[in-house]
C-alpha cells in the first residue's frame, strides 16, 4: 500500500515583501517562476520561514538577496541604499501554509502572525497550528491586515504559541514526527547552487555545522592572554628597572672611581708633606753642618791670630821684666784656652740636649705601653751638671742610666718591634675582613644574597643553555620562591633546609635540560642541587603542627619541595616534646631525628636567606659586623699607633752619643768656673801703670789682629742667621708633619669606611709612584677627578642617563616614582617585589590558566569533536542506506568519509581508542602517542593574530578533518570514484549526484509515511542540460516528493511537463501577484 502523506495545498501571504494579500495554491509539484525581482523566491522564503520557524536565515541562493531580513519583509525594504520601507506605522503580517493529511482526509494550516510595531524595533512573531482551511482564517479586517488580537479562526480567537522552540516541535510533530534534521536540511536545500567539488557540497548540505562549543576554552584563553600580557608587561618593566639600577651601577663605578681618585690624593698629599718633612729635616742638617764649617772657620783665624801674636811677640819681651806683665799673660792665655774648651763643650751639650729630648720622647712613648726602663727626673739627670766640683756620685748615676736603657733596647724593644708585627698582621687581616663587609653590604642594598658559589655558577650555567636553546623559562633558587609566615619559626626553616634552600626549581619540561648541564660539569660543581619538578608528589594535606604549615609559595614546584621536606618535621616549643615524634624541632634549632638531639649550626640560619626580605635581616647583620670589627679595629689601630711612635721614637735615639756626651754639662760647668777665676786674675793684672805704655805699642799689632777678628765674628753672624733659618725650617716642618698627621688619620678613618676604594686607591698609587713624585701625582690626578665628575654628570642628567631613564619609566607604566639617584631605593624595591614576587606569581597563574585551558581542550573538546565525527560516519551510514535503492538511470550512488590528509594526525588523535571521557585521555599512551598533536591543535585555538577567529572557526567544526567522495555503481557492478572522473564530465553530469544526494536525503526522512514529502529548491538545474533536467524532475517524482521549485522563465517548457502547478510570479509596480500558467 502506497505510504499516505501530508501535502502543501495553498500558502497565504500578507504584508509579505510586495505581497499584501495573496493566495497561492500548489497542486503536488510546482514550479514557481518569474523574472528577477518579481517574487518568485520569495514565496519559497515565506514557506521555510513556517516550516522551520527560523527568522532570522532566509534563502541565499540568489547572491543578490543574501541581506534579507525579517523586518525587510514585514515593512517591503525597497532598495539598499538606507533604510527605506515601503510600509510605514505599525505593520500587521501573516504567512500561512495548508496541508492536506490523505490518511484523515482533512486539513491543518501552520502559520505565523508578525508585528512590526515601527522602523527601529524588533518584528514580534506569533506561531499557530489550527484544523481548519485558509477561509477560515480572517486574515484581513475592515479591508486591511488584522492584528493578532483581530486574527479569528471560525469566529473565535487563536490560541498562539509565542516560544519559537515550543512552535518548532508542534510543528515537526503535526507535520509527521520529522526528525530535527527536517528543519536543516529544508534551508540547505534551498540554498542550493551549482558546486565543484563534493566536499562543500558534503559541509553545506548532508552533514550540520556543529562547531564544538569553545566559549569556556575561549574564556581561558582570553585569560590567559591577559595573563601572558600582564606578564610581558612585567618583564618590561623588570627589564626597564634593571636598566636604571644598571644606570645606577654605572654612576656608582664613577662614584667609586672619583672617591679612589680623591683618596689617591689624599694618599699623594700625605706623602708629599712627609716628603716635604724629610727634605726639610735634610735642609737644616745641611745648615747644621754649614755652622759646623763656620765654627772650624772661626777656630782657624783664632790660630791665625795666634800667629800674629807671636809676630808681636817682640813687643812683649819689654813687658816681661814686668812681673805684672807676666800675670797678665798668663792670664790672657788661659782665657783664650778656656773659650775654646766652652765653646765645645757648649756645642756637646747642645748635641746632648737633643738627644735627651728625643730620649724623653721615646720615654714618654714606652710609658704608653706601660714600659719604664727609666724615669723622666732619671733621664733628665742626664742634662745635667754636678753642684759640686767633684760631681764623681751624679756620673755613676749618669753611667747607670745609660746601662740600664741599653739593657733594655737589647731586650725589651725587641718585644716591642715583635708586638708591632703581630699587631700590624692582626690590622691587616681585620681591615680585609671589613672591606669584605663592607663589599658584601653593598650588594645586599642592591638585593644581591651571597649565595653558595657552587650554587651561583650552576645556575648561571642553566640559565645560559636555557637562553641558547631559546628557552624562555626563569631559573630560581628555592628560597628565593618560599615565604616563612611566622618569623618564630624563621630559624628553624632556615636551619632545617640548610644547603638545600639553594636547590635550583626549574620548569618540568626543561629539567631534563638542566640535568644534563649539571651532567656536563660534575668535576667542577658539586652540593649544588636541581629539584626533579616532574616527579614532585601532588598536592598533599600539610600537618598544621609541621614545618611546612609556616611556609607559603606562589611557585607550585617550590610549595611542593617544602612540603615533601618540611611536611615531616613537628614543631615543638618545648625541647621535651621533641622525643614524641620521629623528627622535630624547636624555635631556637633543636632538632630531634634519629633517636638523636642536636643543636643545628648558627651559621646555617643566622643569615637567612628565604623570603623577600631576607636581604634586610642580612643587612642588619652586617652592619652589625662591620660595627664591631671597626671597634676592634681601632682598638688595635690605636695599640700599633703607640707602638709606632715608640719604635720612631727609638730611631732617633742614640745611646751612644748619649754615652759620649753626658759629661758635657760638668765638664762646661768646671770650664765657666776657672774662666771667672781667670778673668778676676786679669783684671788684677791691668792696674799696674807701668804696663800703659807698653800696651800703647802693641796698638799697631792689635789693629791687625782686630781685623781678624771681625772676619770670625762675620762668620759667627752667619752661624746665628744659619740658626734663625733652621729655627724656621723646624716651624715649617712642624707645620708639614701636622698636615701630614691630619691626612694620615682622615685616611686611616676612610680606610675603615672604604676599605676597597682605600685597596685600589693605595694600588694605583704604588703603580704612579714608580714613575712619578707624589707631588707630579697629585697634579695629574686632579685632571683625572675632573673627568670623572664630568662622565657622572652625563650618567645622571645626559640624553640616555639615570634621571631620562627614571622618566621614560614612569611615563611608560603609569607611575609616579620620585626620580634622581636619592630615589634609586625605589626603584630597587619594586624590582625585588617583582622578580621575587610578582612575577612568580603572575608565572603560576599563567601556569594555572593554561593548564584549565589544556583540561578543557582534552577532557571536552576532543571528546566532542570525536562524537560529531562519529556522527558524520552514522550520517553518511544512513545517506547511503537511503541511495542503495535508488537509481538514476543505471547509477546508484555512495558516498564515501575519509579524513583530510592536511589533518590526518590531528584525526587520528581525536578518533583514537584512547580518547575516550574520563582518565584515559590523560593515559600515558594516549599521551605518548599524540603529544605533538595536542600541542599543534591547542596552540592553533590559541591563536589571537588577525587570523585567530578564522582559525578557531576552522579547527573547532569537525567537518574540516574530513574529506568525502561519491561512488558511482553501475548495473553492471562496476564502480567509479567521482573525484577520478570529475574532470571527464560535463557540468551537468556533475552535478546530478548532488541532486540525488538532496533528494535521498529528503526520501530517506520522510521514509516512515504520513508526513510531508516537500523538497524546495531555488534557482534549480542552474547548470544542467534539459535532458538531465527531465530525468531529474522524473527520479523525484519515482520518490514521490512534493517538489516546490523556483527557476527563471526559460526553464518552464522543460520542467512544466514534469509538475502538477506552474506558477508565475509577476511584479506590477510596487505589487507583486502570483498566476497560473498553462502550457
Amino acid at each position: 500500500m502506497e505510504n499516505q502523506k501530508k501535502i502543501l495545498t495553498r500558502v497565504q501571504l500578507i504584508n509579505w515583501h510586495y505581497f499584501e494579500n495573496e493566495r497561492v495554491s500548489f497542486h503536488g509539484s510546482t514550479l514557481v517562476s518569474g523574472e528577477n525581482t518579481a517574487g518568485k523566491s520569495t514565496i519559497l522564503d515565506a514557506i521555510q520561514l513556517v516550516l522551520t520557524t527560523n527568522t532570522r536565515r532566509f534563502n541565499v541562493a540568489a547572491n543578490e538577496r543574501g541581506n534579507r531580513s525579517l523586518k525587510g519583509y514585514v515593512r517591503c525594504k525597497v532598495g539598499n541604499v538606507g533604510e527605506t520601507y515601503l510600509r510605514k506605522n505599525a505593520v500587521p503580517a501573516n504567512v500561512a501554509l495548508e496541508f492536506y493529511e490523505e490518511k484523515g482526509d482533512r486539513y491543518f494550516v501552520l502559520g505565523v502572525h508578525m508585528l512590526s510595531p515601527d522602523e527601529e524595533s524588533q518584528v514580534t512573531t506569533r506561531w499557530y497550528v489550527e484544523e481548519c482551511r485558509l477561509e477560515d482564517l480572517s486574515f484581513r479586517v475592515e479591508g486591511r491586515a488584522a492584528l493578532a488580537e483581530e486574527f479569528r479562526v471560525k469566529g473565535r480567537k487563536l490560541s498562539y504559541i509565542e516560544q519559537k522552540n515550543a512552535a518548532r516541535d508542534r510543528f515537526k510533530r503535526r507535520l509527521g514526527n520529522l526528525d530535527d534534521k527536517f528543519f536543516d536540511i529544508i534551508p540547505k536545500s534551498l540554498a542550493f547552487k551549482p558546486m565543484d567539488n563534493v566536499k562543500e557540497f558534503i559541509n553545506k548540505f548532508v552533514l550540520s555545522e556543529e562547531r564544538v562549543d569553545v566559549v569556556s576554552l575561549r574564556e581561558n584563553i582570553e585569560t590567559l592572554s591577559e595573563l601572558e600580557g600582564i606578564l610581558e608587561r612585567s618583564r618590561r618593566q623588570q627589564g626597564a628597572l634593571e636598566e636604571i639600577l644598571g644606570k645606577y651601577g654605572e654612576i656608582e663605578e664613577k662614584e667609586r672611581g672619583i672617591l679612589v681618585n680623591d683618596l689617591l690624593l689624599k694618599i699623594a698629599g700625605r706623602d708629599a708633606a712627609g716628603l716635604e718633612v724629610e727634605n726639610l729635616e735634610k735642609d737644616i742638617r745641611v745648615k747644621r753642618q754649614s755652622v759646623e764649617s763656620n765654627r772650624e772657620l772661626t777656630e782657624e783665624l783664632g790660630k791665625r791670630l795666634r800667629t800674629l801674636e807671636e809676630q808681636i811677640l817682640a813687643i812683649h819681651v819689654d813687658r816681661q821684666s814686668n812681673q805684672s806683665s807676666r800675670l797678665l799673660e798668663k792670664a790672657q792665655s788661659r782665657i783664650g784656652e778656656l773659650e775654646n774648651d766652652i765653646r765645645e763643650k757648649q756645642e756637646e751639650e747642645k748635641r746632648l740636649k737633643e738627644q735627651l729630648g728625643h730620649l724623653l720622647t721615646y720615654l714618654r712613648d714606652l710609658a704608653k705601653l706601660d714600659y719604664r726602663p727609666v724615669s723622666r727626673p732619671e733621664a733628665e739627670l742626664l742634662g745635667k751638671a754636678a753642684e759640686q766640683p767633684e760631681g764623681a756620685p751624679l756620673q755613676e748615676e749618669k753611667a747607670r742610666i745609660v746601662e740600664k736603657l741599653e739593657a733594655f733596647t737589647g731586650k725589651e724593644q725587641k718585644e716591642i718591634e715583635e708586638n708591632w708585627a703581630v699587631l700590624t698582621a692582626e690590622m691587616k687581616q681585620i681591615s680585609q675582613e671589613i672591606t669584605d663587609c663592607q663589599e658584601l653590604l653593598k650588594k645586599l642594598e642592591k638585593r644581591l644574597l651571597p649565595y653558595p658559589e657552587y650554587a651561583v655558577r650552576l645556575k648561571g650555567l642553566v640559565e645560559k643553555e636555557f637562553s641558547r636553546r631559546g628557552i624562555r623559562s626563569n631559573v630560581y633558587f628555592l628560597s628565593e620562591l618560599l615565604e616563612i609566615t611566622d618569623p618564630v619559626w624563621s630559624n628553624a626553616v632556615e636551619g632545617y633546609l640548610h644547603t638545600q634552600k639553594f636547590y635550583l626549581v626549574v620548569e618540568p619540561e626543561h629539567y631534563e635540560a638542566a640535568l644534563e648541564v649539571y651532567a656536563r660539569h660534575l668535576k667542577n660543581i658539586h652540593t649544588a642541587g636541581i629539584i626533579n619538578s616532574r616527579r614532585l608528589p601532588g598536592e598533599q594535606e600539610v600537618n598544621r603542627d609541621s614545618l611546612a604549615y609556616v611556609v607559603k609559595s606562589e611557585n607550585r614546584y617550590a610549595k611542593a619541595y617544602a612540603n615533601y621536606i618540611l611536611n615531616r618535621v613537628t614543631r615543638c616549643t618545648d625541647i621535651h616534646d621533641l622525643e614524641k615524634h620521629s623528627i622535630a624541632i624547636t624555635p631556637d634549632c633543636m632538632l630531634y631525628q634519629g633517636y638523636v638531639v642536636r643543636h643545628l649550626n648558627p651559621r646555617d640560619y643566622e643569615n637567612p636567606f628565604i623570603g623577600q626580605y631576607a636581604y634586610r635581616v642580612q643587612i642588619q647583620n652586617v652592619k652589625k659586623d662591620i660595627e664591631e670589627k671597626t671597634l676592634r679595629r681601632s682598638a688595635l689601630r690605636e695599640k700599633s699607633n703607640l707602638y709606632g711612635d715608640v719604635r720612631e721614637s727609638a730611631r732617633k735615639v742614640n745611646l751612644e752619643l748619649l754615652h759620649l756626651y753626658m759629661y758635657a754639662p760638668d765638664r762646661l760647668e768646671e770650664y765657666r768656673r776657672q774662666m771667672a777665676q781667670a778673668r778676676a786674675e786679669l783684671k788684677e793684672a791691668e792696674r799696674d801703670p807701668t804696663l800703659i805704655e807698653l800696651n800703647m805699642k802693641l796698638e799697631e799689632k792689635e789693629k791687625q789682629r782686630d781685623t781678624l777678628a771681625e772676619e770670625k765674628e762675620r762668620l759667627i753672624k752667619e752661624s746665628i742667621r744659619l740658626d734663625n733659618l733652621i729655627e724656621m725650617s723646624q716651624e715649617k716642618m712642624a707645620e708639614k708633619r701636622k698636615l701630614h698627621e691630619s691626612l694620615r688619620e682622615e685616611l686611616e678613618r676612610l680606610a675603615d669606611t672604604e676599605g676597597m676604594a682605600y685597596g685600589d686607591a693605595w694600588e694605583k698609587y704604588l703603580q704612579n709612584r714608580k714613575s712619578k713624585s707624589a707631588r707630579e701625582i697629585s697634579q695629574n690626578f686632579v685632571a683625572s677627578g675632573a673627568k670623572l665628575m664630568k662622565d657622572k654628570e652625563e650618567l645622571v642628567n645626559g640624553k640616555g642617563g639615570l634621571l631620562a631613564l627614571q622618566t621614560r619609566f614612569n611615563q611608560a607604566f603609569a607611575l609616579d616614582f620620585l626620580t634622581g639617584q636619592g630615589a634609586v631605593s625605589e626603584y630597587r624595591e619594586a624590582l625585588q617585589k617583582l622578580r621575587g614576587v610578582e612575577i612568580v606569581r603572575y608565572e603560576e597563574k599563567l601556569k594555572s590558566a593554561r593548564e584549565d585551558c589544556e583540561q578543557i581542550f582534552r577532557s571536552d573538546f576532543l571528546s566532542k569533536m570525536k562524537e560529531n565525527i562519529e556522527s558524520a560516519k552514522n550520517e553518511f551510514r544512513s545517506l547511503n542506506r537511503a541511495l542503495d535503492s535508488i537509481y538514476y538511470g543505471d547509477d546508484s550512488y555512495r558516498f564515501k568519509i575519509s579524513f583530510d590528509k592536511r589533518k590526518e594526525g590531528l584525526y587520528h588523535m581525536i578518533t583514537s581508542e584512547n580518547n575516550q571521557e574520563g582518565m584515559n585521555l590523560w593515559s600515558n599512551e594516549f599521551e605518548a602517542e599524540y603529544r605533538e598533536e595536542m600541542a599543534d591543535l591547542f596552540a592553533k585555538l590559541m591563536t589571537r593574530d588577525d587570523n585567530g577567529e578564522k582559525i578557531v572557526e576552522e579547527y573547532t567544526d569537525y567537518r574540516s578533518y574530513l574529506d568525502y567522495d561519491i561512488e558511482i555503481h553501475k548495473k553492471d557492478g562496476s564502480v567509479q570514484r567521482f573525484s577520478d572522473i570529475y574532470g571527464e564530465k560535463s557540468g551537468s553530469e556533475t552535478q546530478v549526484p548532488y541532486y540525488v544526494a538532496i533528494a535521498a536525503s529528503f526520501y530517506q526522512l520522510y521514509r516512515y509515511g504520513n508526513s510531508v514529502r516537500l523538497m524546495l529548491l531555488d534557482e534549480a538545474f542552474d547548470k544542467m542540460d534539459d535532458e538531465r533536467i527531465q530525468s531529474m524532475m522524473d527520479f523525484f517524482n519515482g520518490l514521490d516528493l512534493q517538489v516546490i521549485l523556483a527557476t527563471p522563465p526559460a526553464k518552464i517548457e522543460v520542467i512544466g511537463e514534469k509538475v502538477g502547478t506552474i506558477l508565475t510570479a509577476i511584479r506590477v509596480g510596487q505589487n507583486s501577484i502570483v498566476e497560473e500558467y498553462d502550457l
